[in-house]
């Protein structure tokens, strides 16, 4: 028995290493082939004027080469697969209704942004996740939609979501993904953070349940960890451990602690993912299931050269897994490629350079000459609050140390003024003026000298002890996210002692417990106006979440009706034709009627 075993392990020894290791690259020569070619046969792109996108519009566009007329736009806003927007002189409208209001906020940015070099035009733009020309309408409808299938006839156009109105998710993105520069920029550092030979050897994924196709890899994790670490998170639809196969809901994980990962996964949600772009950005290898589903800039993303496709019943999974592991060399160099394309051609310039170009080129498309319909709204620009330098306290600070600036300017200014003309008049009254003007000129100079002198010395002291005040009172209520007495107590003592500290220990201990005393009463007027104002500084920020999130809740509760509506129209239709089929079914299985074929 013991000779049975060592003769395996004798002849392991004695075969040659390299053909050991021929055998090993032998086992994957086809994926290293594949990868070969498409490094091979991959063109960078151009970075000037989104050109690397350009071939998608124009092949969204050709179908209407011929022209798009006025009957066909109304008839297309007669259907209601969009929302209606007209560009007359510069300026946006659009029908009262928008299903999600956060999309096509999102939507409108971009053309704003732009709008002052577009011509007039009306365009139908669809902010639901499915496309809605199928490939046998005819004639084909102009819809803008962000994303579609090879059985869709859309012109594709860059999603809202590079602005606003992405998936809530709660509680690490309330609001949505975000801003697509901002959330690069973070994405960019993370990345930093974890070079390649320092991330995980592992696959990862946090998302919901929004398809099927996704319970493998869920699976796979419960089988494998050390191979893939997957886990459902839960989303709205949630109602049982059912929808996260029978274990409760992960916890999100933020994406820019996905890239601590070496191998990240994308998959449709109940269209294209929004989440494919923000992966690249990782530096990590992008496995991506399914090639069905299209945004505007997937067709420059090449299979083998940018990421690693997957079957869509992930059948393959386990395998590409296991390559990538022994290949790191080579799976590095696609990560790097694709963060490279993703950083060099999705920037937002490159976003609003597709959004004008398309928008130039449908124009041109229009056999006639728009007018504005009095019934819609005008839209436009809103404040960018998201890419303030400072917060709105911050801000404040800053607007309560101007004020006290000034009004300590005027304080020590005006009776400063006063007393310096009485007394240049008094020293002055000897002496001898060739005219009344004269004299009064002077007079006045000798007052402005004064409100200059007396009010500067009054006026940075006075901005100097309300900044001090209002940073640390701020401060502290912004850290603990309340708003307390105590805080303008701690905010006066830090205050006082500060002006007073070059009295010695005394003064200090002397300031801050005046400071102290005078910070709560202070403080009560300060939340008191507040209130009287309609809401204090911490009631308006959790109002804008609150209301933030109830937006959010209520377009994920519409697109949910939608898609249940999409799928119990489907589902009727199946019911039909199984009673088609079954009837049709029961007619063939009748018995002849024997005398007609007799009398045929």
């Amino acid at each position: 028995e013991l000779l049975c075993l060592y003769i395996p392990l004798f002849l392991f020894l004695l075969s040659d290493p390299e053909t050991i290791l021929a055998d090993k690259g032998a086992r994957w020569q086809t994926y290293l082939t594949q990868i070969s070619e498409a490094t091979k046969n991959y063109q960078p792109c151009s970075q000037d004027n989104c050109s690397c996108h350009i071939s998608v519009l124009k092949k969204d566009l050709k179908p209407f080469s011929s022209g798009i007329t006025k009957e066909l736009i109304m008839d297309t806003v007669r259907r209601g697969v969009g929302t209606h927007y007209q560009i007359i002189q510069h300026k946006l409208y659009r029908e009262p209704e928008c299903m999600f209001p956060a999309r096509c906020s999102g939507v409108e940015h971009f053309i704003l942004e732009v709008i002052d070099r577009l011509p007039d035009m009306e365009m139908i733009i669809n902010v639901r996740d499915y496309p809605q020309v199928p490939s046998w309408v005819q004639p084909v409808l102009p819809v803008l939609s962000f994303s579609k299938t090879p059985d869709y006839q859309d012109i594709m156009y860059p999603a809202w979501t590079f602005w606003e109105g992405g998936p809530a998710v709660w509680p690490i993105y309330p609001t949505g993904l975000g801003r697509w520069d901002l959330m690069r920029e973070d994405l960019k550092k993370s990345a930093a953070r974890w070079p390649w030979k320092k991330k995980s050897s592992k696959g990862f994924f946090r998302g919901s349940r929004t398809s099927p196709e996704r319970d493998p890899l869920i699976l796979l994790s419960r089988e494998d960890p050390s191979l893939v670490d997957a886990e459902y998170t839960k989303n709205q639809a949630w109602k049982s451990e059912k929808d996260t196969l029978g274990r409760p809901p992960a916890t999100e994980i933020p994406l820019v602690d996905h890239c601590e990962y070496k191998y990240l996964f994308n998959f449709r949600g109940v269209a294209a993912s929004f989440r494919l772009k923000h992966l690249f950005l990782c530096g990590s290898l992008v496995f991506h299931v399914g090639e069905e589903w299209l945004e505007f800039f997937y067709p420059q993303l090449k299979p083998w050269a940018h990421y690693i496709p997957v079957k869509q019943d992930l059948s393959d999974l386990r395998e590409l897994l296991q390559f990538v592991k022994e290949n790191d060399k080579t799976a590095e160099a696609i990560a790097l490629r694709g963060q490279k394309f993703i950083g060099d051609h999705l920037r937002m310039e490159d976003v609003s350079c597709y959004w004008e170009t398309l928008l130039t080129d449908y124009s041109k498309l229009l056999k006639y000459k728009p007018k504005r319909k009095s019934s819609y709204n005008q839209i436009t620009r809103k404040p960018d609050r998201d890419g303030q330098a400072y917060s709105e306290e911050v801000r404040n600070v800053g607007k309560s140390a101007l004020t006290a600036a000034m009004v300590g300017l005027l304080y020590g200014g005006l009776p400063g003024a006063r007393h310096a003309r009485e007394r240049f008049i008094q020293l002055s009254q000897a002496e001898i003026y060739r005219s009344r003007v004269e004299a009064v000129r002077s007079a006045h100079n000798a007052a402005i000298r004064g409100f200059v002198r007396y009010g500067w010395r009054w006026s940075w002291r006075v901005g100097a002890f309300v900044t001090l005040f209002n940073t640390v009172s701020t401060g502290i209520s912004v850290y603990r996210d309340s708003n307390a007495l105590s805080h303008f107590a701690v905010a006066g003592a830090v205050t006082g002692g500060v002006f007073r500290m070059n009295l010695g220990l005394r003064g200090l201990v002397a300031g801050s417990a005046i400071g102290a005393a005078l910070g709560v009463p202070a403080g009560a007027l300060i939340v008191g106006l507040q209130k009287l104002g309609g809401e204090t500084m911490r009631e308006k920020r959790q109002r804008e979440r609150r209301e933030l999130y109830e937006l959010r809740v209520a377009e994920w509760n519409a697109r949910l009706q939608l898609t249940d509506k999409i799928i119990g129209e489907f589902n009727g239709r199946d019911q039909d034709t199984e009673g088609d089929l079954q009837r049709i079914k029961e007619l063939l299985s009748q018995p002849r009627n024997e005398e007609l074929t007799k009398e045929s």
